[in-house]
């Protein structure tokens, strides 16, 4: 069978290894990975050895392994025939396992590699040209900022006068108290919030001067003022 040798083009840096160098061998040839000739196939493979061995010896390690199965592959085929067994068989078929994983995994990697890549096919929209710096004139901002914060509109807040007075309410309860004794007062009666405030100070000031006693059973309930003795004097003014 004559075999076509290929010219050798080896890149160094770039070079994939010794699978792939099996593979060029046989695709230059047009030999099918399952009918690989061992022979022919592992003296050339020994010269891209040679080759690559006088460039860069860590390269060459990896293809001495393949060169090794090849070399016992060739010497096996020379034994007699009825020594060979299912150790050369298994060699082989390890091999071309291997060209095959190797091949497959080739494909798949040029298949991703082909695939749009972003920022080298497929470029995002860039971002808006940003417009110079306008230089503004520093008194003119000045201007333009207090018309503005004299265009603000005035807010006021409207504050309504306390009816009745913390004194009149103070007047109402003691007249109550001097009338009658006792005044019963609850939060829930229907009073403006106001009276309620007005009511509630009134009691705490007549109590505080010790004119009433305060009594409450439980919390937000009724409150009873009773009158305690004789009315002190109250300052006005002194809520």
């Amino acid at each position: 069978m004559n075999l076509i040798v290929p010219t050798l083009e080896i890149q160094i840096e770039s070079y994939e290894g010794p699978l792939a160098t099996l593979i060029t061998l046989i695709k230059k040839n047009k030999v099918s990975i399952w009918d690989v000739p061992i022979a022919f196939i592992t003296e050339r493979f020994l010269e891209y050895v040679e080759l690559i061995k006088e460039f860069k010896l860590k390269i060459a390690e990896d293809f001495i392994d393949i060169a090794s199965l090849l070399l016992f592959l060739k010497s096996r085929m020379l034994l007699p025939t009825d020594t060979t067994g299912e150790e050369e068989e298994e060699t082989e078929e390890e091999i071309v396992q291997r060209l095959i994983e190797f091949e497959q995994m080739r494909n798949m990697a040029t298949t991703i590699g082909n695939l749009p890549m972003l920022n080298r096919d497929i470029f995002c929209r860039g971002k808006d040209s940003v417009e110079g710096e306008v230089d503004y004139d520093l008194l003119l901002l000045c201007k333009v900022f207090f018309d503005v914060i004299t265009r603000r509109e005035e807010r006021y807040i409207t504050v309504s006068e306390i009816k009745p007075t913390l004194e009149e309410k103070i007047n109402m309860l003691k007249s109550v108290i001097d009338t009658a004794g006792i005044f019963v007062w609850n939060i829930d009666d229907e009073e403006e919030h106001r009276e309620k405030v007005a009511t509630i100070l009134g009691m705490l000031e007549l109590t505080r001067t010790r004119v009433v006693t305060l009594t409450q059973k439980r919390p937000f309930g009724k409150i009873v003022m009773k009158k305690r003795g004789e009315v002190s004097p109250l300052v006005s003014g002194n809520g």
